[in-house]
């Protein structure tokens, strides 16, 4: 995990609290997490950690969620409906507890993982439909976290869950341990955090970045992912893969497409495109976010 390298920018103290903010046991399957006693209660709605650390830590936690929303303000705040709630805080002399609106159908790294292996097993091309659908709801809840001048640093599979409804599934965007409001037209962020296969060219390369332009980055990563249904950038390291040489693709922003056998099941070159305008090595040249869905995928009634 990147959030595990230096904290270079000493007023940006969120990796402190990195991958705490967990709101259902499924997000334990793929994210790293230290070794705290975490114990987690659940109900049909709402889900409760509780954080077993000393008084230090604990003011920590304390201090980074006040900073990061205001004290209190942490719900009302993130009033939406494609983020996971948090309902209330509290605090005792050695725990603070964190209870989280509870989302039971899981991540969608299982969801996705669960669908491409089915497609394979029957032969079948990707639903682009219902691809499109799941990719607009993320597109549209972070562009509404970054007009709110919220920026996540963590996007990825794992830490979006699902809550079918009707039959269809509903995204909620967790952990903002790594999130950050940042002031408009301010200093770029220096902090490298988030995951390795989901990092920007600009993060690997310890630049200075704006965390919009990263979480749009993410985005792109998500999207490949659940069009493919696997990382456009990965590396395993029990096969000798070398983390530089996972670094290398994303600095050169390498994206390679499956090869397919039969023309008719392959990915479509609109969707392809939309994956080819946000993985872009150069932040200043990378599609905004709020232009995504004005690309040929989403407008064209025959796609």
């Amino acid at each position: 995990m990147l959030g595990d390298l230096e904290e270079s920018d000493s007023s940006d103290s969120a990796s402190e609290t990195q991958n705490h903010i967990l709101p259902t046991p499924f997000s334990q399957n793929h994210s790293n997490h230290n070794n705290n006693r975490v114990h987690q209660l659940s109900s049909s709605s709402l889900s409760s950690e509780i954080i077993d650390e000393d008084l230090l830590y604990k003011r920590i936690w304390k201090y980074q969620i006040e900073k990061l929303v205001g004290s209190g303000a942490f719900s009302k705040f993130l009033d939406h409906p494609n983020i996971v709630k948090l309902e209330a805080t509290m605090e005792t002399q050695h725990y603070l507890c964190i209870v989280l609106q509870y989302v039971e159908d899981g991540e969608l790294f299982d969801y996705i993982q669960a669908m491409h292996q089915k497609l394979a097993q029957k032969d079948q091309k990707v639903d682009e439909a219902l691809i499109k659908n799941l990719f607009l709801q993320l597109v549209h809840v972070v562009g509404w976290m970054h007009e709110h001048n919220l920026i996540h640093r963590d996007l990825k599979l794992e830490n979006i869950l699902i809550q079918m409804v009707d039959g269809h599934p509903h995204l909620m965007v967790a952990d903002f341990g790594l999130a950050r409001v940042v002031e408009p037209g301010g200093p770029k962020l220096t902090t490298r955090c988030g995951s390795d296969e989901y990092a920007a060219p600009e993060i690997v390369q310890s630049l200075p970045y704006d965390g919009r332009e990263t979480d749009t980055w993410a985005l792109g990563v998500i999207l490949y992912a659940m069009l493919v249904g696997y990382l456009p950038f990965m590396y395993q390291n029990e096969r000798g893969g070398k983390l530089s040489h996972l670094f290398h693709r994303i600095i050169r922003a390498e994206v390679k497409w499956p090869v397919v056998a039969d023309p008719t099941k392959d990915i479509s070159p609109q969707a392809k495109d939309v994956v080819h305008r946000i993985l872009v090595r150069r932040p200043e040249k990378r599609i905004r976010l709020q232009d995504i869905d004005q690309l040929p995928w989403f407008t064209d009634p025959a796609q």
